[in-house]
């Protein structure tokens, strides 16, 4: 439908495991050479395991393709719920070879016949049995059995099970103890990184024919990444119905929203978590730069204010303004200031976390040993051990009361444990209650709540809630700990 109108001489996001679009990650070469090494070397066994759509079965084809037909004679079984003698069956129809009998031992004597005439040629037979974790152990036992054909110095068959993880715990039972101990190759097939995902997705666009006509942004590539967490299937389903979204509205540059709109039509309710997740990550790459931004803003702060800070300390007033402070905004700035430094950070932070756990229903903290509590480390810490959720918010006051959820705000203000962290914990029109109080007052105006926030929060909610939509804020990677001890 849009391979015209994006100038592709055919679809690039298949789901068909066509070895001219096989892109081989590290991962996948890795594969695909430890399948070799244990072919040519035969060992008897291979073993291959790999997630759901990481690629098992394209790195098989285009292993079987690689497999030159005069060095080497091949099958690959894709239908291994069967039974011993019907396993045998399809064996000896790959192969080419005609049993009429229903029983297994005539069907074994053919095979080892065939074996013996292919050895004797110089030929390596290689028997492929992709999703093995669906063989009944009684059928594994009968491939064993054929692994038994051999002759004094060589295994006359090799033979590669590739299945999902679940191929593992059925070698682990004991009954299968003896088929285990015979695989001498092993590897896990793992995802692909960021980096990757991005050369997977224009490798899969240039042999489709791309000339131009349509390109990913780079939020738009790591917000796919995030999702998919680099597994090739749900790449292609996701670039996929991306493309369909941008032809329907006449673009040619895929941005985040777009995959954001394409993840939303293809996922169900019981996976919206899976999206925040991936919403959430968008736009980690920036995180270290805004902490440095963050750290060299404060520094200015405390020095621009540090000859004024020690004087308004013993030189406040009765209403508590400095002598320093020349507007009366700058005043209440660092009234704010002194009061959170009296308190210490410690006492700060679980007043904080104390009032947002009674927001929300879970259990206050009432004992807190050492010196600092800081934020989101610790934080984050106490809140998963309560089931909550922290996410990382970067955006203005206004941005974030639209979530309508209790968050932290990061402050202007630190100390030798970092900078100060308050709860904001409702809000009106223009009024903004916090934990701790100041002065007294549980309220706050939005403007002096802008004035010493550094445009860092931190969203706070009950797992599996959802973070509602926003298109303002840039949303990072949630923070959760399984560490730390429960207080």
């Amino acid at each position: 439908m849009y391979s015209k109108y994006f100038g592709f001489n055919e679809k690039p996001f298949t789901l068909t495991p066509n070895p001219r679009f096989i892109y081989l990650s590290k991962n996948h070469k890795e594969a695909f050479a430890h399948l070799l090494y244990g072919i040519n070397n035969h060992y008897g066994f291979i073993e291959l395991i790999g997630e759901v759509g990481t690629g098992k079965t394209t790195v098989l084809r285009t292993l079987l393709n690689q497999l030159q037909e005069e060095m080497y004679r091949t099958a690959l079984i894709v239908n291994p719920c069967l039974t011993g003698v019907e396993l045998l069956r399809s064996i000896c129809n790959e192969f080419g070879l005609t049993v009429q009998s229903e029983y297994a031992n005539e069907h074994l004597v053919e095979i080892n016949n065939f074996l013996l005439s292919e050895t004797s040629k110089g030929r390596t037979v290689v028997l492929v049995i992709d999703e093995s974790q669906n063989l009944d152990p009684v059928v594994l036992e009968q491939i064993r059995l054929i692994s038994n054909l051999e002759t004094e110095n060589d295994k006359l068959i090799q033979i590669v099970l590739a299945g999902q993880p679940e191929l593992g715990a059925l070698l682990q039972r004991p009954e299968l103890r003896q088929l285990n101990q015979r695989i001498a190759v092993r590897y896990r097939l793992k995802s692909m990184d960021m980096q990757e995902t991005r050369a997977y997705i224009r490798h899969r666009m240039e042999v489709a024919g791309e000339t131009g006509g349509v390109s990913f942004s780079p939020f738009a590539t790591r917000l796919i990444y995030l999702y998919t967490h680099g597994v090739p299937r749900m790449i292609n389903i996701l670039c996929d119905r991306s493309l369909l979204i941008a032809y329907g509205d006449e673009r040619r540059r895929i941005t985040a929203g777009v995959v954001i709109r394409a993840i939303t039509e293809l996922l169900n309710e019981p996976v919206r978590k899976r999206l925040f997740l991936a919403c959430a990550g968008l736009t980690m790459v920036v995180v270290i730069c805004i902490a440095l931004t963050l750290n060299v803003h404060q520094i200015k702060f405390d020095t621009k204010n540090s000859s004024s800070d020690k004087p308004a300390a013993s030189q406040a007033s009765v209403n508590g303004t400095s002598a320093g402070a020349s507007t009366p905004a700058e005043q209440r700035v660092l009234r704010l200031k002194q009061e959170l430094l009296s308190l210490g950070q410690k006492r700060t932070h679980l007043q904080a976390f104390n009032a947002i756990a009674g927001k929300l229903g879970v259990r206050r903290i009432t004992i807190l040993g050492g010196d600092t509590f800081t934020v989101p480390k610790m934080f984050s810490t106490f809140a998963a051990k309560r089931k909550l959720m922290i996410t990382e918010v970067n955006g203005t006051v206004d941005e974030v009361v639209r979530f309508n959820l209790p968050f932290l705000v990061v402050t202007k203000f630190s100390d030798a444990g970092g900078p100060y962290c308050i709860a904001v914990m409702s809000t009106g029109k223009d009024a903004i209650t916090t934990s701790p109080s100041f002065s007294g007052n549980r309220t706050l105006s939005k403007s002096d709540l802008n004035s010493i926030a550094t445009g860092t929060f931190y969203l706070v909610r009950k797992e599996p809630d959802p973070i509602p939509d926003t298109t303002k804020s840039e949303l990072k990677t949630p923070f959760l700990s399984s560490t730390g001890s429960s207080k």
